[in-house]
């Protein structure tokens, strides 16, 4: 037991010496993503509480130099507070101590994480670009969706991980704190930043063991001077390999407005925008589809990104059904010599965009295949309504597919997919 609560002393010195060192040097912007779940019995919820509170005891809190913000999770998201909400440390530690327990059936940790990418690290709520980015998140279990959205189990750890890496990408260092025998050790590390960056106690009590409390603010600027920042991993670069890619964008009435539509076309840009468009390198093509498909860019002109991005970036959206079938034959069109494409000489790569399911799903497949056996890679992207069983038979293999449960989160995949798309 002695041996466990040094280890949790030391961690959470780490925790505290870490955001303690970054305030010495630099401003620093911090964000509590709280368990607020049923599962946790109240008084434990104030221990958990008063560790966060006791993590704070170190800083200056101030516009100037250390903020925070922070918001609380179950089967509801409850912001309690943005890095401009208080501007002085009596404020922030007084809005610690009353976050509020929710007590919701579910832990939609996947969702907290969302709101911290998409809401607390903004500048509209505070966040600043010349301040360390900090996050603790704070768990008695695992992912869990419960019956709040139309998650599995497995997806929604598989979203809290894409969410957790979305923070770390955009330089977000990340501290995991799981407490009790069901966390879930793997997503504990998924979320982190790295495993020294993870705390794990058997109970809540342990929280407060050996003096927590006295030792942590002695001990904490001690441990920062020896702590240097772990490196932000660096953006997948694809400037490298050669390669002719078509994307396939489903403009169904399902997509629901041209501003949703948007969402999908930025996503393909963001992509493109990491890679080496040129005649003698990567080429680009596109295809819109619903009633009917239609190849709207030519391998043989997607040859200069600017020109690329502007092309993809004026689509319109359309309405009618989702012939998907229709779209991969057009790809497999598009990969001709005649069109621009470079079969056998490059890899060729199709990447399919849909929120639906396949109007005529048994031709979708069979084209799909033939797409598959001209040699071409498919990727398949699924947002909410798309039938995930369909893309996982499209795509080329299991990692090819992705899902997200909303078009806006499809930025969240953005480093995933392009690792794919460059290995």
């Amino acid at each position: 037991m002695k041996m466990k609560i040094l280890h949790l002393l030391v961690l959470s010195c780490f925790v505290a010496g870490y955001l303690c060192q970054r305030k010495c040097l630099k401003k620093a912007d911090i964000a509590f993503v709280v368990d607020s779940s049923s599962s946790i019995w109240p008084p434990n919820f104030d221990t958990q509480v008063h560790f966060l509170y006791d993590i704070l005891s170190p800083f200056d809190i101030s516009p100037t130099k250390t903020q925070v913000a922070a918001v609380s999770y179950s089967n509801v998201i409850r912001p309690q507070f943005q890095f401009n909400t208080y501007k002085d440390k009596t404020g922030v530690l007084g809005a610690t101590q009353n976050i509020i327990h929710t007590k919701g059936d579910a832990t939609r940790t996947y969702k907290a994480l969302e709101y911290m990418n998409d809401q607390i690290f903004t500048s509209q709520n505070g966040a600043r670009n010349d301040a360390i980015k900090i996050a603790v998140v704070t768990t008695d279990g695992e992912t869990n969706p419960g019956g709040a959205d139309s998650y599995t189990k497995e997806e929604g750890k598989r979203m809290t991980l894409l969410q957790a890496q979305r923070a770390k990408d955009s330089g977000v260092y990340v501290f995991a704190v799981g407490v009790g025998k069901e966390v879930n050790d793997q997503e504990l590390l998924g979320i982190a930043s790295g495993p020294e960056s993870v705390i794990k106690v058997d109970t809540y009590e342990e929280l407060r063991e050996n003096e927590l409390q006295d030792k942590l603010i002695d001990l904490t600027c001690e441990a920062g001077e020896k702590t240097s920042l772990p490196p932000t991993p660096p953006n997948v670069q694809c400037k490298k390999k050669k390669a002719d890619i078509i994307f396939a964008l489903d403009q169904s009435t399902s997509i629901g407005s041209q501003k949703n539509f948007s969402i999908e076309l930025d996503f393909v840009n963001n992509l493109i925008k990491e890679l080496a468009v040129a005649s003698d390198e990567t080429r680009i093509g596109a295809v819109v589809f619903s009633d009917d498909s239609e190849r709207r860019l030519e391998l043989r002109d997607g040859t200069i990104r600017d020109s690329v991005v502007d092309t993809i970036h004026k689509f319109k959206w359309g309405t009618g059904n989702t012939y998907m079938d229709k779209a991969f034959a057009d790809m497999r069109e598009g990969f001709l010599p005649a069109k621009g494409g470079r079969p056998g000489l490059v890899p060729q790569i199709a990447v399919l965009i849909t929120d639906g399911s396949a109007t005529d799903p048994y031709t979708a497949e069979s084209e799909a295949n033939k797409l598959k056996n001209n040699g071409v890679e498919i990727f398949a992207i699924g947002v909410k309504g798309a039938d995930r069983n369909a893309l996982e038979t499209y795509a080329s293999r299991p990692r090819n597919v992705f899902f997200v449960d909303e078009l806006i989160a499809l930025d969240t995949i953005s480093e995933a997919v392009l690792t794919e798309l460059c290995a």
